[in-house]
């Protein structure tokens, strides 16, 4: 079975606060369990930085439905890619809150990411995570 993974970052909503990021949460973990959708979700206080991956039908739809979503706006995909398998086999959605600097969020990272995570996907992880940290140039 071929799966999609697709990292994307987003700008979270002025107004959001910790019980609207528990229900986010909370109902990616119950949808992507249905889906057969599984990743990371990471939220720095102002971004969210996530992973998904999946069967690509399910992706697509998800994707939909984050673009719709208005709890975060400026939605941009950062990767997309066909994989062999997944990298986050175990999480439906786990979530990540990392303070916004680059290097403590990389310190926060660090203590969330799986053992086995392939060198590529960790990589990528610590490199996307440079977007949200505002320490590389989005443009």
């Amino acid at each position: 079975m071929s799966l999609r993974s697709l990292t994307y970052t987003s700008l979270a909503g002025l107004d959001l606060d910790s019980d609207d990021l528990l229900a986010i949460h909370t109902a990616a973990r119950q949808l992507n369990a249905l889906d057969g959708i599984t990743g990371l979700l990471i939220h720095n206080g102002t971004h969210f930085l996530q992973i998904i991956e999946g069967p690509d039908d399910a992706i697509g739809d998800l994707v939909e439905r984050l673009r719709r979503d208005p709890r975060h706006t400026g939605f941009e995909v950062r990767d997309d890619r066909e994989v062999e398998e997944r990298s986050f086999a175990g999480w439906t959605m786990e979530l990540a809150r990392v303070r916004s600097r680059y290097f403590e969020a990389r310190e926060d990272l660090m203590e969330v990411l799986p053992p086995d995570l392939p060198a590529p996907v960790h990589d990528r992880v610590l490199r996307m995570t440079e977007l949200i940290s505002g320490t590389v140039d989005l443009g």
